[in-house]
């Protein structure tokens, strides 16, 4: 994606050149590329840029926390300590916490009672879970008991009208 946006930068700074403006620059790039490749502002932005005499295409390195983490070292942390928390890894890996959240989330990890648990379920969970359901059905088919059950939010009511 970078590659691309140098790209699009490339044939700005070209049709700059030319002596086009902004929108007239646009209208070309959303001809070849589609009508979602940069905005009118970002267009702008960029013209005003290569006015001031600015022709560098790279973008400028940002301050704050870096948004990149190391997946790695988030699992040996966890790996290394079930207890630990988002906010001491985050603090030791110097990421935000929800960053640290977003990372575990992604290697399959969820923090159950204060300690962090693999998300996938085991083999034997989903095949207790199969049966469980092939069970409900059958005595649904024998007894229809389903149809007593109120739902509603997170509450369960067996209504039994005698």
């Amino acid at each position: 994606m970078e590659n691309q946006s140098e790209h699009f930068r490339n044939t700005l700074l070209f049709y700059y050149r030319k002596g086009k403006n902004a929108v007239q620059a646009r209208k070309k790039l959303c001809a070849v590329y589609g009508e979602d490749v940069l905005s009118e502002r970002q267009c702008q932005n960029w013209f005003s840029k290569f006015r001031t005499g600015n022709f560098d295409l790279k973008d400028a390195p940002r301050s704050g926390r870096p948004i990149k983490a190391d997946d790695e070292k988030i699992k040996a942390l966890v790996d290394a300590n079930r207890r630990i928390t988002t906010r001491e890894i985050a603090e030791k890996l110097n990421l935000s916490n929800s960053t640290v959240y977003d990372h575990s989330k992604r290697l399959g990890f969820v923090s159950k009672l204060d300690i962090w648990v693999p998300h996938n379920l085991k083999e034997i969970d989903l095949i207790r879970r199969i049966t469980i359901c092939d069970s409900l059905l059958k005595r649904e088919e024998n007894e229809p008991f389903l149809k007593r059950i109120i739902t509603g939010d997170e509450k369960w009511i067996v209504y039994n009208n005698v």
